[in-house]
């Protein structure tokens, strides 16, 4: 019974993280929210995802329980220190599709779309080259027999290093 609490809990917790994370992040961009809000927020979210923390991490739901939970607590509590005229102007924006997040949005798929196309578009230059792409192969650091015009002796077998004379 315990642990159909804990799953009901966990999914209420995850349903909410998305709206709450909405709201954090228009309030922190927002000039009107206080610096020390914002810099507890950035504290509280460094050490949720700091890998160094040893969170039971591997242990099923409970790891992923205590995570989600504390990034929601962190979250909450960063929006409730927000003055209330600020955070209600920006819930007015979030509702209207108006806020910064959904700008910043816009944004982002706008680019990622840019992006999309011009790669597409690359990939239809290369497929219209009539020639095949040829790429060089590295220069060899040896000398192979056909280089040399035939079998490769070992010179350290029956060979002699040029001798060096000196004129006195």
């Amino acid at each position: 019974m315990a642990v159909l609490s804990r799953v009901k809990r966990l999914r209420s917790l995850i349903l909410e993280l998305p709206q709450q994370l909405r709201l954090a992040y228009c309030l922190a961009r927002d000039p009107r929210t206080p610096p020390a809000a914002k810099a507890a927020l950035g504290g509280a979210l460094a050490v949720i995802l700091n890998p160094a923390l040893d969170l039971p991490g591997w242990i099923p739901v409970v790891g992923q329980m205590d995570t989600i939970a504390l990034t929601v607590l962190a979250v909450r509590t960063f929006n409730s220190q927000v003055p209330e005229e600020v955070r209600a102007d920006v819930e007015a924006q979030i509702r209207q599709r108006t806020s910064v997040f959904d700008q910043d949005l816009a944004r982002g798929v706008s680019a990622a779309v840019r992006i999309t196309t011009v790669g597409r578009g690359l990939s239809k230059l290369r497929s219209r080259d009539p020639r095949p792409a040829v790429v060089p192969g590295p220069r060899p650091w040896y000398r192979s027999a056909e280089s040399m015009g035939g079998e490769l002796s070992d010179p350290g077998v029956g060979s002699h290093p040029p001798s060096q004379e000196s004129s006195n």
